[in-house]
């Protein structure tokens, strides 16, 4: 038997997943259980919540997979400390730091003597949990992010079981840091805030291209080349790591102040945000476009998978969809460094197993009803009003009641979802035909920036009719433009582009959710349903107890906790 336990730790948005036989059984992501969103902290959690809910014994575990391999690219990591001194005290306690990964876990869990640790390159576990999810003979791997293993972008050759890597960009020239830097020159600190800047990109104007690809970038024969002057996540003593994510400093350097001080000085600060997000993505996708474009050439596979933290940058992967790079295009569910544990275990398993079974987003823990109703007796009593319905239609006829009637809605159904988006089991449902809807969401539960958009949840047969590219999107991996005649009947999931960034719902991948669209669709001849994360500025709800906590203090109009009806005792 064969039971590998993947993890990503010492690290943003940690987790753990467990692979049996094959077959990917679970995995979580830590923010869910303590509630810190993008945790660094050691998964201790995920992996006793991957055990508790498989019935898998810490002694049972035959292969740990890690996505990080300390010594790899030492050469060029030495090459780096020698020319860069003051980079050494970070470096070196990063690198100790894995290394007693061994002894921090034998602190908290009991493997068996026998038990095999594995260590796969950072980026070599992104494509993994790309390509062996794909379910392709044959592919192209990309990953580009921020920084992981010294590398941050990696091409590789995947055919069979073998990922063979032929391209590399390493530290300190990143698109992922390019972004990141930009982002906090934006304003938006917190780590993870990159959506932000994506999200107001649109409003504005890429003005400021050219003055950026000139003074930030300098010509390379390659792919992109920064230009360290205005950058110092290479300097003496900068933390740009697992520890300092509640407080990153910044990035970019004061030479970047220097370079836009007549815009800061002399235009309206809100034109000049939005002009430097339409350019900085602008800036993204040149240097994408630039990449895919190799990629074209190598004429090795007609199949391209794509992971990497920037490969959340759904926007930028319209490109990828409407240009004629590749045949077959796949991005995971979990593309970042959470789905880091998931590429690992995958690594390992299938040197292992040949046959394997991975693609599955739906990975959490599941409540059953008598769980449910005990949780609502013991804890809420006195707090909600609710009702079990008696049948799955009557549970679909009154959510769909409420969301047409103007309402916003909380659904948890069956398992979690892995990873960064609600793919319909802790979501927030709402009307896509109002167009006061983002205001109306914003004002009950989220309280976000008016700029960002809501996403559209299509049922897979439809989705053809209402958008002009033919994708798959399974996982709301890419932006699609809406066809004209379409965009005025669902102005609450259109993007002031014109674009919405779809989940294509399959009724084989989640019955229950498709069910629940379909029925909308027979109401109101719109075959989608807008669809946003189930939590208030926190990681997505995990428990009945989180989902209901969420209920008490925001103004959702109910929660449809699986068969259960629960509204709000009104005082």
């Amino acid at each position: 038997m064969s039971i590998i336990l993947g993890i990503n730790c010492l690290h943003a948005d940690s987790s753990a997943c467990i692979i049996k036989d094959g077959k990917l059984i679970y995995a979580i992501e830590e923010e869910r259980i303590n509630r810190e969103k993008h945790t660094s902290n050691l998964p201790i959690n995920s992996i006793k919540e991957c055990l508790n809910k498989t019935g898998i014994k810490e002694e049972d575990i035959t292969d740990v997979a890690f996505n990080t391999k300390p010594k790899t690219n030492l050469y060029i990591k030495i090459k780096y400390l020698i020319k860069n001194f003051s980079f050494k005290n970070n470096f070196i306690k990063r690198y100790y730091n894995k290394n007693i990964l061994d002894k921090i876990f034998s602190n908290n869990l009991n493997f068996n003597s026998k038990v095999k640790f594995f260590f796969i390159e950072h980026h070599l576990a992104h494509i993994a949990s790309a390509y062996y999810a794909s379910e392709f003979n044959d592919a192209i791997g990309l990953s580009i992010d921020g920084s992981g293993d010294f590398t941050t972008m990696m091409i590789a050759e995947c055919k069979d079981e073998n990922i063979r890597v032929i391209e590399k960009i390493n530290f300190p020239d990143s698109l992922g840091i390019f972004y990141h830097a930009m982002t906090q020159f934006l304003g938006f600190k917190n780590f993870g805030d990159e959506y932000k800047a994506m999200g107001l990109a649109p409003y504005g104007k890429p003005i400021y291209f050219d003055k950026i690809k000139d003074n930030l970038f300098i010509e390379d024969d390659k792919f992109f080349k920064l230009n360290m002057k205005y950058f110092n996540h290479g300097n003496l003593n900068f933390d740009y790591s697992y520890k300092s994510l509640n407080s990153i400093p910044n990035i970019y350097s004061n030479e970047l102040n220097n370079l836009f001080c007549f815009e800061i000085k002399n235009i309206n600060q809100e034109d000049f945000r939005k002009n430097l997000s339409s350019s900085v993505q602008k800036i993204y996708e040149y240097f994408f476009l630039k990449i895919l474009n190799k990629i074209k050439n190598i004429n090795f596979s007609k199949n391209l998978v794509f992971a990497g933290g920037c490969a959340l940058n759904s926007t930028a992967n319209n490109i990828l969809i409407n240009k004629d790079f590749s045949k077959n295009i796949f991005i995971p569910v979990a593309p970042g460094d959470n789905g880091g544990s998931l590429g690992a275990a995958f690594y390992v398993s299938k040197r292992i197993i040949k046959n394997n079974n991975f693609n599955n987003p739906y990975l959490g823990t599941a409540y059953d009803e008598n769980e449910i109703e005990d949780i609502i007796k013991k804890k809420y009593k006195y707090d909600v009003n609710y009702k079990k319905f008696e049948t799955k239609e009557e549970k679909f006829n009154s959510a769909t009641n409420i969301i047409i009637n103007k309402g916003v809605i909380a659904w948890f159904q069956n398992k979690m979802e892995f990873g960064p988006r609600a793919l319909g089991n802790r979501s927030i449902l709402a009307d896509p035909r109002n167009k006061n809807i983002k205001e109306l969401i914003n004002l009950k539960v989220k309280r976000r920036e008016n700029f960002r958009p809501f996403a559209p949840s299509v049922l897979s047969e439809k989705q053809d009719e209402w958008y002009e590219e033919k994708f798959y999107n399974r996982y709301m991996s890419a932006v699609m433009n809406i066809k004209s005649e379409k965009k005025n009947i669902v102005p609450g999931v259109v993007h002031v582009d014109n674009t919405s960034r779809v989940q294509t719902v399959d009724k084989n991948l989640n019955e229950c959710f498709y069910n629940l669209i379909y029925v909308f669709y027979k109401k109101t001849s719109v075959p989608m349903l807008l669809n946003t994360s189930f939590n208030e500025n926190e990681p997505i709800v995990r428990t009945p107890e989180d989902a209901i906590d969420c209920l008490l203090r925001t103004n959702i109009d109910a929660l449809f906790l699986e068969d259960f009806y629960l509204e709000k005792v009104k005082n």
